[in-house]
């Protein structure tokens, strides 16, 4: 005679049944549950039904952590960590578009009307010095690519649009590595073109360390080479040429000048 089971272990044997079926019948591991897609694990309860094979993109734009969506978790080994990818490439996405319109806008506004420098070359500023000038800081501190090709292009060492584009991929991705080697070295071709001697391994260190720090003080230098006084938003005066060529020149003159008291030659 067959032993009669309890409703429990029938309970619990359906519930078994039912969890192999559904495993069978799914696509995706949601965690506790399978369903046909990650769109589909959810089912009202947002992140906490959300893992295994998935993971769960919260809104930006909002602070209710119950708002987002279940996507496919990018195979790093733990499912949250593909989060971090989506969010990266969200944020990329996001500030290129911003500052391919700003670029836009600084070309028509300022490229256009930027002399080249004049080879003269002036007197040589700090690192820190652009914390002096706020619209110089500004720009290098949210639109650092925009910066850096506003340089190349007055040095004539490539188009604005490549120094931007370049910079842009290059500086927030992976490939920063890159970047610092391709900046140290156009960074030692514009010393040379605004008449200094520069140092190819203290460039790469600052170009590594410190960048928007280093192109701030290029655009410095670049600005006084050229004569332009660039301000927020997109507004640039032009000093006339053969004035900023004696400037320039005195500076220059001036800074090579030893000290009375220090009886050490400028730079």
């Amino acid at each position: 005679m067959m032993a009669r089971r309890s409703p429990a272990a029938l309970v619990l044997q359906a519930l078994s049944l039912s969890l192999a079926l559904s495993k069978v019948v799914a696509d995706v591991d949601c965690g506790g549950h399978y369903a046909s897609g990650c769109s589909e694990c959810p089912q009202g309860n947002a992140w906490a039904w959300c893992n295994g094979d998935c993971t769960w993109l919260k809104d930006p734009l909002t602070t209710d952590e119950m708002a987002g969506k279940c996507l496919p978790a990018i195979p790093l080994g733990v499912a949250k960590g593909g989060a971090v990818w989506y969010q990266y490439l969200f944020a990329f996405t996001g500030y290129g578009i911003v500052l391919a319109i700003f670029a836009a806008v600084y070309y028509a506004k300022v490229i256009t009307y930027l002399p080249s420098i004049t080879g003269i070359g002036g007197t040589r500023v700090g690192l820190f010095d652009c914390l002096k000038k706020p619209d110089t800081c500004l720009h290098v501190t949210f639109c650092l690519p925009v910066s850096v090709g506003k340089n190349y292009h007055a040095s004539g060492l490539c188009n604005y649009w490549a120094g931007c584009l370049s910079t842009f991929f290059l500086s927030f991705s992976p490939c920063f590595i890159i970047n610092t080697f391709i900046r140290a070295y156009l960074s030692y071709r514009m010393q040379e073109e605004l008449g200094f001697s520069p140092n190819i391994v203290k460039l790469f260190c600052v170009n590594l360390f410190c960048l928007p720090c280093e192109v701030g003080r290029e655009s410095l230098e670049v600005d006084a080479e050229t004569g332009a006084d660039i301000n927020c938003c997109c507004q640039i005066k032009v000093t006339p040429k053969p004035v900023v060529e004696v400037v320039n020149l005195v500076a220059k003159v001036e800074d090579r000048t030893c000290s009375p008291h220090s009886r050490v030659c400028g730079y």
